[in-house]
């Protein structure tokens, strides 16, 4: 069997952070969300970066940034396989690091200045950022370099954040709901009695506001928690099962679909990693 093109690096020592590296690729994703914030390099190749109504093409060179619940696909041109990297960074540690104590019980998500770039002095910085993760990195350096690298480059100031206007009251009750019985099905008539819509208004309605359809979104979350599973050791039958899935055939497509790699890839790639303490 050929080796995956899909790599993931994972230290001990930064927890918080996952890199992900790509070469010469040629899958396509279906439109997903991170829990993280991403922040990915394009080195070879050409891709489309789809996000709300942009469609922004991607060469070598550019970077990308996605905000957690950012509802994307980025894809490469046909029969034209590309190569990149992807660095994941735990929400939980971006809060804590950017925000005001007081902030912390309920967290507001930080806005991003851009989500693509073509600036060479950017690319080349969080290139070095990247590469200070190869082999055994020194934690400390690669905190600083992260959070002088998002104050400059990726977060809104403080103080010119935009108001959000996708918090409406009914629509947030179903995200709600659909976080607290993330492995548990549930019935769309539910669903909207809980948003005070009908099924067809909800289903519009949370697109809108959040990128995909209540039942997408579910999905979604579930396979992000099915990567923490699976990084914790869990077998993917169990992680099939615990989450809802209907059987290990079903979460293994739908995580392909979204991820370009198959669970067991994403799992084994974590077991040869070394840890470094």
């Amino acid at each position: 069997m050929p080796a995956s093109p899909h790599a993931f690096t994972r230290h001990a020592s930064l927890p918080h952070l996952e890199l992900r590296t790509t070469t010469q690729a040629s899958d396509s994703y279906q439109t997903h969300t991170h829990a993280e914030y991403s922040l990915g390099c394009i080195d070879a190749g050409e891709a489309v970066y789809s996000h709300g109504t942009h469609a922004i093409p991607l060469r070598a060179g550019m970077t990308v940034m996605m905000e957690p619940g950012l509802a994307h696909a980025c894809n490469p041109s046909p029969l034209q396989p590309w190569s990149y990297r992807m660095l994941y960074v735990d929400a939980q540690w971006v809060h804590q690091s950017f925000l005001p104590f007081d902030a912390l019980a309920v967290p507001r998500q930080l806005a991003l200045a851009r989500h693509h770039s073509d600036d060479a002095t950017l690319f080349q910085t969080l290139t070095e950022l990247l590469d200070s993760l190869i082999g055994t990195p020194d934690p400390l350096q690669v905190d600083e370099q992260l959070l002088l690298f998002l104050e400059q480059y990726v977060l809104i100031p403080r103080g010119l954040e935009p108001e959000s206007s996708s918090n409406h009251q009914g629509l947030a009750r179903v995200r709600d709901l659909l976080h607290a019985r993330v492995e548990q099905p549930l019935a769309l008539a539910e669903l909207a009695r809980a948003s005070g819509l009908d099924g067809f208004a909800l289903i519009r309605k949370f697109k809108q506001a959040y990128g995909q359809t209540p039942h997408a979104y579910q999905i979604d979350l579930r396979l992000n928690l099915a990567k923490q599973l699976l990084k914790q050791g869990a077998t993917l039958a169990d992680v099939a099962h615990q989450l809802g899935f209907s059987d290990q055939a079903h979460f293994q497509r739908q995580f392909k679909q979204r991820h370009a790699t198959t669970p067991k890839n994403y799992q084994g790639d974590l077991r040869a990693a070394p840890s470094h303490g």
